[in-house]
């Protein structure tokens, strides 16, 4: 049976890991793809052991943030 603070982290995880993506997103739409992407790996040890699904969602963002296109689109963005 789930402990009060279980129940609490069950769901405050993952709502604070969306808005986390969310904002390592928004981090490299700006440039700062190397910086986001090392807060999304820090992220994912973090959460690997006790939030596997969470952790999952961030070597996603890790994905999304080294997209082959990704820098191409900035750079037309920038022009």
């Amino acid at each position: 049976m789930l402990r009060d603070d279980d129940m609490e982290s069950a769901t405050v995880i993952p709502e604070l890991n969306r808005l986390f993506i969310l904002a390592l997103k928004r981090l490299g739409e700006t440039g700062e793809t190397d910086a986001a992407c090392r807060l999304a790996a820090k992220g994912w040890s973090l959460l690997r052991s006790e939030h596997p699904q969470d952790a999952q969602r961030l070597n996603g963002v890790l994905h999304y943030l080294t997209r082959p296109d990704a820098s191409t689109r900035r750079r037309h963005r920038d022009k």
